[in-house]
């Protein structure tokens, strides 16, 4: 049994009362429509009697943020004045601090006697640095925590020692550890996924709905934390965070519990033609879980999905069955084709053994593949950056590459190491930076040095079929004139870039998955990815 399964704050027999009747508490999300988050957060405050609104506040685009205007922070409050609500809660990654400082300051001006509270990983990895502008911080998982802040503010409580939970007393900081991780993710509602009480502003009109649903793909976590610890990734934060160096760290849901949920999505999202599961590592969950899965995912739900698998998950055995039961696209993290760069700079044991044989079996199972590539990284040298080359011209074709570059985010392993020698300036921090509003999933616009052009170059021809093989290797061999004449191999990889992402849109097209949704936030040719 869940160690809260019999909490009675946590149940709806005395739902928590507000001024206006029942207690109403705002969620506000920035720049991403897909935060399932604030879904779990909402969820769980419904769960003990508490009224929600979710606003959703512009949806992501590829790399080219830019501040809400004046007309959509307006829409923003006009929501919550009609709602008469509580309490706000805002969440955000650290890219969108700005925004959510200027969205911060203006809702103080406008309730200045209403709590108001951060959350989400940017919080979690700063607390200290945020905890000065809003009246409560959740540090880490936020469901029960929050649920603790809304009871104690309903019936007048002390608010100062809640675990998960900073208060700023008037300049009084009261900082709380944070209470053990959920064990029992089947004990997690739902998230919530209503369309009446979720208020969509874009591009200066708000709709109630939820914006999810514009969408063909549901993406779905079937467990919390990773086995991996990359220093570049959050969960380097968490793990700190919580202290948590061991197996639970990394928690599964139940067969049932997914299928659950998949089954009511099912329902209620009309143009669903994909599931993407969305955890950094999939199916790393013990073969009794992983037998009752294939037994009933196809007959209870059938739809086609991917998932993120990490090297040493890439087996035949488990792959083919997974593909009987609707597989039919696997990322996996390549990032560096350097060995030394993944143990030296991204903390990773090399999986390139692990990924090539995945390359050779595929041939059979013809599934899609997508290998993440991390550039951008200033302490790769040119040794490594031609390691990667060479590998990514070994592996089979076909495949597609998801180019990534690298951020430097607040409380990771890398950006502390970083700060640590000196090697990293603080205002190259997301937070104090801004890089990941125009450069997160790469583009080729981006001003980059003739050798890191060229390399970008190299690895973007390599995934292109209809390149041949013996070119690239003939531009390997003369690298130096090319390093110092890039432009045409430059803007040959941009055109073949069009190339591939016009024949993607088609694929996606012919499978139903092209939506209007998907276009607004792809479809600039001038920043488009390359893949």
């Amino acid at each position: 049994m869940s160690e809260y399964e019999n909490a009675p704050h946590l149940t709806a027999d005395n739902p928590p009362q507000g001024a206006n009747g029942r207690y109403h508490v705002a969620l506000i999300t920035i720049y991403s429509v897909e935060n399932a988050g604030i879904r779990y957060i909402s969820a769980a405050l419904q769960r003990i009697g508490v009224e929600t609104t979710i606003i959703f506040l512009r949806d992501w685009v590829n790399n080219r943020l830019e501040m809400p205007s004046e007309k959509e922070f307006g829409m923003c409050m006009d929501i919550l004045r009609e709602k008469k609500v509580d309490m706000i809660g805002v969440g955000f990654m650290s890219s969108l601090l700005p925004m959510a400082k200027e969205l911060t300051r203006r809702l103080k001006r406008s309730f200045p006697n209403k709590p108001l509270i951060w959350g989400g990983i940017h919080p979690t990895s700063v607390p200290e640095d945020c905890i000065e502008f809003v009246d409560y911080l959740c540090v880490g998982e936020g469901e029960v925590a929050t649920c603790d802040l809304v009871r104690a503010l309903s019936d007048g409580e002390p608010t100062d020692a809640i675990p998960n939970i900073w208060k700023n007393d008037d300049g009084t900081i009261h900082q709380n550890k944070p209470r053990p991780l959920i064990q029992d993710l089947d004990w997690l509602p739902y998230p919530d996924t209503a369309d009446e009480n979720k208020h969509y502003i874009e591009k200066g009109k708000v709709s109630i709905e939820e914006p999810w649903k514009r969408g063909a793909e549901y993406r779905i976590y079937f467990s919390r934390g990773c086995p991996y610890n990359c220093s570049y990734c959050y969960v380097s934060i968490l793990r700190d965070v919580y202290d948590e160096k061991g197996r639970k760290f990394y928690r599964a849901r139940s067969v049932e519990h997914i299928l659950g949920e998949l089954e009511h999505m099912q329902k209620t999202f009309p143009k669903i033609a994909r599931i993407k599961v969305d955890d950094d590592t999939s199916f790393a969950f013990g073969q009794e879980w992983m037998d009752e899965f294939l037994e009933k995912y196809p007959s209870r739900i059938g739809t086609p999905f991917e998932c993120l698998l990490i090297p040493p998950m890439l087996r035949q055995d488990m792959l083919t069955k997974l593909k009987d039961a609707g597989l039919i696209r696997v990322q996996t993290g390549i990032e560096s084709g350097s060995s030394k760069e993944s143990k030296e700079l991204h903390n990773r044991s090399p999986g390139n053994n692990a990924i090539m044989k995945f390359a050779e079996f595929n041939k059979e199972l013809k599934m899609d593949i997508v290998y993440d590539v991390i550039i951008d990284n200033p302490h790769a040298t040119e040794e490594m950056k031609l390691e990667t080359a060479e590998f990514l011209l070994e592996l089979p074709l076909p495949y597609s590459i998801f180019f990534y570059s690298l951020n430097y985010f607040p409380g990771t392993a890398l950006t502390k190491q970083g700060l640590a020698d000196g090697s990293l300036s603080p205002d190259l921090i997301e937070g104090a930076n801004n890089k990941a509003w125009y450069q997160f999933r790469v583009s080729m616009d981006w001003p980059r040095s003739d050798e890191d052009r060229f390399y970008l170059a190299l690895f973007c021809l390599a995934s292109k079929s209809f390149v041949p093989r013996s070119f690239i290797r003939k531009l390997i061999d003369n690298r130096e004139y090319w390093k110092q004449n890039v432009d045409p191999i430059f803007y040959l990889a941009w055109a073949a870039n069009y190339v591939r992402m016009f024949k993607v849109a088609w694929d996606y097209f012919k499978r139903g998955e092209l939506t209007w949704f998907k276009i607004r936030q792809y479809g600039d040719i001038r920043k488009l990815i390359s893949q």
